[in-house]
């Protein structure tokens, strides 16, 4: 009896250590003060910025664009700034850009508070854009630009007539076609084009906000040209960037394939014995002629010294350059020279020295262009012209791992329409 007691209490002692232990849910914290809705702090929303970085809401905003003879002066004396003010924001400005040379037709919004003009942003450009403050005193001047999005695109397109034309008839931006042209210009005379002729290209498009603004990079392109395949990859290491072939060999030349962007056609070829159509006699014509509209911009096909630009007898104005030892070049009846384009001046390749014409004996315009090795005249056409510098040995397996990417890419492009794929979207420049 005294166990069945002593077991009894040994239980009953265990149960109330643990109710001390474990109190019941219901029992109030004494430290738990309730609070009601009434005492929570309200958080004030973050106040959102514009594309300026202006606070939204706090501002009264007029938006106009700059009218001829319009200057910066006119614009902020309308709103009651002081010629002494404006002349500190003027030479302040001078530092971030050139205030006198706002053009009729760009955007500026004024920045009011109340009725006081406080702040001033100039639309440079499509990218850029001038920021004045004077709100507090002090002019706080600042050059910035939008953030782009660049939109990694494809597209396709074959020949019919020329790439200018297919570029349009496939919706496709004329600033693809001349990187296009750029990249293969070396490789493929783009005047000679031929109806089936096709390309693909992977490259990066470049948008302010939901509006195109320009063509990036070409990462990889194909063009198939007279029944050959010619590819270019995109690829940079160290101090050697630019476009290669499927071995690393650079597509780049020492010099350009001709002396323009794109898009003009040959009237008339090399030859030794060629009927003249003013002269009314055979002689040689050691030049190929390109016809041209009136003024069409025309440019070195490589880095050399001006050694003559002058007009000259039956060849008109003529532009000659020494490119080195061995090359030389000369462009005839030029309607006119570019600035800064004498002899003795240094330009570089895809430079503009020059335009279309008719002077000297010609009956149309057109650029006649001759290319000189060693003194001697040659056909520019079909000359095998030097290349530039290819891939050092070791970046050869890191190329090589890019160019299979790219080709599997190209791959995945339709032939026969034009394909857009968004694989990458990523924000570039823009104010911090």
């Amino acid at each position: 009896m005294q166990k069945y007691l002593l077991g009894s209490g040994i239980i009953m002692f265990s149960l109330l250590l643990l109710l001390y232990l474990n109190p019941a849910t219901e029992q109030e914290d004494p430290e738990f003060v309730p609070v009601s809705i009434e005492h929570l702090v309200e958080i004030p929303p973050v106040q959102a910025e514009d594309d300026y970085g202006f606070l939204k809401g706090d501002y009264e905003i007029d938006s106009n664009r700059i009218k001829r003879n319009e200057s910066l002066y006119l614009i902020l004396r309308r709103y009651d700034i002081s010629p002494r003010q404006i002349d500190r924001i003027q030479k302040q400005a001078s530092g971030h850009a050139n205030v006198s040379r706002m053009r009729p037709g760009q955007e500026y919004h004024i920045y009011k508070k109340g009725d006081e003009a406080v702040a001033m942003v100039w639309n440079i450009s499509r990218l850029d854009y001038l920021v004045i403050n004077w709100e507090n005193d002090e002019i706080d001047i600042a050059r910035d630009q939008f953030e782009m999005r660049v939109v990694e695109s494809s597209a396709t397109g074959t020949i019919r007539h020329s790439l200018y034309e297919t570029l349009q008839q496939e919706g496709l931006s004329q600033l693809l076609g001349s990187k296009i042209a750029n990249i293969f210009a070396w490789e493929i005379d783009f005047f000679l084009l031929r109806p089936g002729d096709s390309f693909k290209v992977i490259y990066d498009e470049l948008y302010i906000g939901d509006e195109f603004y320009t063509v990036g990079r070409v990462h990889t392109a194909e063009f198939q040209h007279r029944g050959r395949n010619r590819r270019a990859y995109y690829f940079e290491k160290g101090e050697q960037d630019g476009y290669f072939d499927e071995e690393g060999n650079s597509l780049q030349r020492a010099l350009l394939k001709a002396p323009f962007k794109y898009n003009q056609r040959v009237s008339s070829g090399f030859s030794h014995n060629r009927f003249h159509p003013i002269l009314k006699e055979r002689r040689p014509h050691h030049g190929v002629d390109y016809a041209a509209p009136r003024g069409t911009p025309i440019i070195a096909i490589g880095d050399g010294v001006v050694t003559e630009a002058r007009k000259r007898g039956g060849n008109g104005n003529i532009v000659q350059i020494r490119h080195n030892n061995r090359y030389k070049s000369a462009y005839l009846h030029l309607n006119g020279f570019a600035s800064g384009i004498r002899s003795g001046a240094r330009v570089e390749q895809g430079q503009v020295i020059g335009f279309v014409g008719r002077t000297g004996l010609a009956t149309g315009y057109h650029l006649c262009y001759r290319l000189y090795v060693n003194d001697q005249p040659v056909n520019s056409l079909t000359v095998e012209l030097p290349a530039s510098e290819s891939l050092e040995e070791g970046f050869m397996d890191e190329f090589t791992h890019k160019r299979i990417e790219y080709d599997r890419d190209l791959a995945g492009i339709a032939d026969s329409e034009r394909g857009d794929t968004f694989s990458s979207v990523v924000s570039v420049g823009g104010r911090n």
